[in-house]
């Protein structure tokens, strides 16, 4: 909690210490415990809390549900989502994923989705009378794994696209970014709009790179050279201008040189070589390995209440939780406390069937393990003192159960 602490007590504006009241470190206390728990509801999280022995993080009913639904606080916890990322990002900044692209060194690369999980108890029926799953855009950086919340699409008997709610919300997440240059968005097909994205390159806001949709059948203007030689565009077998009915853009045609399977990607990118645009975009997956963990590992698989305000404070705690994991298990790697389990299982299958080469380029990223969790539940629990917990994670790191 120390990172998260330090960032509410010395960077946000915002914050109120409430005299006879839950203060705002009490709560994000509170709500980090909430996440790392995993408890099924809030009134089973509650009463775990008060049947401690030392029942020093308890809290009323009221007065938790109460603190859910305020805007202040979630005013609080933006704050400092927007600190935390430009924080933790140099504290990993040793951690860049992607720095074997030097091209890609001052683009901030953020893989983008929504996520859907269960409506809340007392969520609304819609018009139909049917309840709406609760779903949030996400979006995760390439560069250090971290992750940050965007907006709602849909929850509370209201259902919209994600697009239009990305399309308004997105420039959030580049403010205040250390990186000088316009942000690459790596995107499903349902954020293609090639009008949108060539005027936003050309205003110098932002590249996106998606894949083609079946149904768009574009003219080929021309072929843009490149390296076949240069290991990373291994399996690239065109790169072109092509036109469709809206717009033109570069098109990359690559076939899987494991799979033998042929990926059509389109970018507003110029400078970047063809197969870095492949890689990213298959590094995308990294967003569903991410809300895995939520929904399997954080068992975060139900809104906690009705409403944007708790929606939006549920999220953002949750992916302060993914962040502080991140920033943990980097912290024991400077105790010399790996993942060997895992990286001994990728080992294995890499060498049973290696990768291309411009995905084993690619950095490491941070695979939070069911173990992993667990142990750090069980010590936040008991307050295991840090030189008793430190052998522990060694030895769950190092072998499966």
């Amino acid at each position: 909690m120390a990172p998260a602490e330090r960032l509410l007590r010395d960077y946000v504006r915002g914050k109120r210490n409430v005299n006879g009241g839950l203060t705002d470190m009490e709560f994000l206390r509170l709500g980090v415990t909430r996440v790392i728990e995993g408890d099924e509801s809030g009134r089973a999280f509650l009463q775990s809390l008060a049947d401690r022995v030392d029942a020093d993080l308890s809290v009323a009913r009221s007065t938790w549900f109460d603190a859910l639904h305020s805007k202040r606080r979630l005013g609080v916890l933006e704050e400092m989502a927007a600190q935390s990322y430009r924080h933790f990002e140099v504290e990993l900044s040793g951690r860049d994923h992607l720095q074997e692209f030097p091209e890609l060194r001052d683009y901030p690369v953020w893989a983008v989705d929504g996520h859907q999980i269960e409506h809340a108890c007392h969520s609304p029926r819609n018009a139909k009378g049917e309840f709406v799953a609760s779903g949030l855009i996400y979006g995760l950086c390439l560069h250090n794994g971290l992750v940050r919340p965007l907006a709602r699409f849909k929850g509370d008997a209201l259902q919209r696209h994600e697009w239009p709610v990305f399309k308004a919300n997105w420039r959030k997440w580049h403010e205040g970014e250390p990186r000088p240059k316009m942000p690459i968005i790596v995107a499903d097909p349902a954020y293609v709009d090639n009008q949108y994205w060539v005027l936003e390159k050309i205003r110098g806001q932002a590249i996106v790179i998606t894949r083609e949709k079946d149904n768009m059948k574009p003219t080929v203007y021309g072929h843009n050279p490149f390296d076949p030689n240069d290991p990373v565009n291994a399996g690239v077998e065109g790169d072109e201008l092509v036109g469709y009915s809206d717009a033109a853009l570069r098109r990359i045609r690559y076939r899987d040189p494991k799979t033998g399977e042929l990926f059509t990607f389109i970018t507003t990118a110029k400078v970047l070589r063809p197969g870095v645009v492949a890689v990213l975009y298959f590094l995308r997956w990294r967003i569903e390995k991410m809300y895995d963990v939520f929904k399997n590992k954080l068992k975060e698989q139900k809104a906690w209440a009705v409403g944007e305000s708790a929606t939006l404070i549920q999220s953002h705690l949750i992916a302060l939780v993914h962040n502080l994991l991140t920033l943990f298990l980097a912290r024991l790697e400077k105790s010399g406390i790996r993942e060997e389990k895992v990286e001994k299982r990728i080992a294995e299958r890499n060498a049973k069937q290696p990768p291309p080469p411009s995905q084993q380029m690619v950095q490491g990223f941070t695979i939070l393990t069911c173990q992993f969790i667990r142990l750090l539940r069980h010590c936040l629990r008991y307050k295991t003192p840090w030189v008793d917990a430190l052998p522990l994670f060694k030895a769950r790191l190092a072998n499966y159960i």
